[in-house]
């Protein structure tokens, strides 16, 4: 299938924008190396970035002074990075908390950031998130908001929120525009950690990326791209049912993996092990990291490596990204799941399955959702 010219040009601004967005800073030649553009074509998509202020080109002073070698005077080196004065209101709606931070055009928190705790109706979320955004001086450019659960993009529509019924309909990204004073740019919140693991310029071409929070979801990563399904309902690895598995999840059906390793329901599984129904998450954490995974915990990896098996399986994807709070517990959790998963998959037989744990780069993330927008020709 052959591309329009304005469909290659929107390509190549992706790989321009994703490669500085990695980078950091870097020079035009490395830009062209970095994404396998001609210069010509690098140089063209540069001047526009600079004329519409998305980057800035600074002078590197060499070490030793202006002379190159030989003692000829040359011309000092330039360093291309993100920059500008576009500013960005990234929200991210959680369970718990909403975190708010006020963020440059390469994902960099300008103040520091805040959060609330989440209410229970769209009304006091909005409220709460319009006397947050007067904490922050200047006029935000966009709204970079993540969501939980199964998320429309093209309708604009949250269709399925387990654990935050109330921010269900349209009615919370309308809410989000009016608190925030800036139109929005909404994204699935595990979306938004893939696209920031591929952001941090450390990612595999193709990963499968699961999180523990509050809820367990994942996200699938190919040749660069997110993976897109016919439907919204994508990487929902939590609602997958666990045999002999009882409790009932938010969602109404009964066995959901989440119940077992999200954060609730491994507290739930650390209270009954321990005899303390007052036991804290605090508490959890410091008995795993004292004692590693205990006999009470070891059920629930291996149920969550099974359905890490399955996605391996389906997907023949050699690279499992694990983030959130039940890696984070101790080191050796995340070499556990990678085990397990190798064990329950076919990969185990013939192939390698490289697990890690990795920071959570939801931000970075949101700036990549908004890529397009930044990049789209000025009228």
């Amino acid at each position: 299938m052959s591309l329009h010219a304005s469909q290659l040009r929107t390509l190549s601004a992706r790989r321009v924008f994703r490669a500085l967005l990695m980078a950091g800073g870097t020079s035009r030649a490395d830009l062209a190396r970095a994404t396998h553009l001609s210069a010509v074509t690098v140089g063209k998509i540069v001047d526009e970035m600079l004329g519409r202020g998305l980057v800035r080109e600074e002078e590197t002073q060499p070490p030793g002074g202006s002379q190159s070698r030989g003692g000829t005077m040359g011309r000092p080196p330039r360093t291309l990075h993100l920059g500008g004065k576009r500013r960005f209101l990234a929200v991210e709606l959680g369970v718990r908390r909403t975190q708010v931070a006020w963020v440059g055009i390469d994902g960099t928190p300008l103040l520091p950031i805040q959060s609330f705790p989440t209410p229970e109706s769209v009304s006091d979320w909005r409220t709460k998130l319009a006397e947050m955004r007067l904490t922050f001086d200047g006029h935000a450019d966009r709204m970079l908001l993540s969501l939980p659960g199964v998320f429309d993009a093209e309708r604009g529509e949250l269709i399925c929120s387990p654990n935050l019924p109330w921010s269900e309909g349209r009615q919370l990204l309308e809410a989000a525009a009016d608190a925030g004073g800036a139109p929005v740019i909404a994204v699935q919140e595990i979306q938004a950690l893939a696209l920031g693991h591929r952001a941090s310029g450390r990612a595999a071409d193709s990963f499968v990326l699961v999180d523990f929070g509050d809820g367990v979801g994942g996200a699938v990563m190919t040749g660069g791209e997110l993976l897109h399904s016919p439907l919204p309902l994508c990487g929902e690895l939590g609602h997958t049912g666990v045999h002999g598995n009882r409790r009932r999840c938010a969602c109404g059906a009964v066995g959901c993996l989440e119940t077992l390793v999200s954060r609730q329901g491994l507290l739930q599984s650390f209270q009954a092990a321990s005899g303390s129904k007052a036991a804290s998450w605090d508490d959890l954490r410091e008995r795993v990291q004292r004692h590693g995974a205990e006999a009470w915990l070891l059920p629930s990896l291996d149920a969550a490596g099974s359905v890490l098996a399955g996605a391996i399986n389906l997907l023949g994807i050699q690279s499992l990204v694990l983030t959130g709070d039940l890696p984070g517990l101790h080191p050796d959790i995340g070499r556990i799941l990678t085990e397990r998963a190798v064990q329950h998959s076919l990969i185990g037989r013939f192939g390698k399955l490289d697990g890690e744990v990795a920071p959570r780069r939801r931000i970075q993330g949101l700036i990549t959702a908004a890529e397009d927008y930044l990049l789209q020709p000025e009228a």
